[in-house]
């Protein structure tokens, strides 16, 4: 992959983040009280989808700077340390990253019904502002290389 590539690749999925982020828009709302089950469902759904558009643009500079991630089960964990270690990622990002990271994880094993709205609501009304910063980080970024 080219450097134009990656950048078209970046740009790409963080146009998909932000269609994901319109339709979460469309459904959650600060003021609403109570949610379905069906409606939370979606809404976590959304906030995973966007994470993993986010991991992977990480994923992919990370490629083209030929540092080895592999296909391990710790990958995903992985992707976030090397991010920060290259200084993709400043510290308070990365933190943040990892609680989207474990709230995928926690969605992807568990049912639906066993997640708590409280702890899932701040990922929710921050996942606009996380998809900012880690924009404009790769942006910076990828101009670096």
């Amino acid at each position: 992959m080219t450097l134009d590539e990656l950048k078209l690749y970046c740009n790409g999925e963080f146009q998909n983040v932000e269609r994901i982020l319109s339709e979460l828009d469309a459904l959650y709302g600060a003021g609403k009280g109570e949610y379905t089950l069906a409606e939370q469902a979606a809404i976590a759904t959304f906030v995973v989808n966007a994470y993993s558009g986010i991991e992977n643009v990480l994923k992919q500079m990370l490629l083209y700077d030929k540092l080895d991630i592999g296909d391990s089960p710790g990958w995903h964990e992985k992707v976030l340390r090397k991010a920060g270690e290259i200084g993709i990622l400043p510290p308070e990002l990365f933190q943040m990253l990892t609680r989207y990271l474990a709230f995928r994880n926690y969605f992807i094993y568990s049912y639906v019904f066993n997640i708590k709205w409280e702890e899932m609501k701040p990922l929710v009304e921050g996942i606009r502002d996380v998809h900012g910063q880690i924009r404009s980080e790769a942006t910076e970024y990828l101009q670096t290389i």
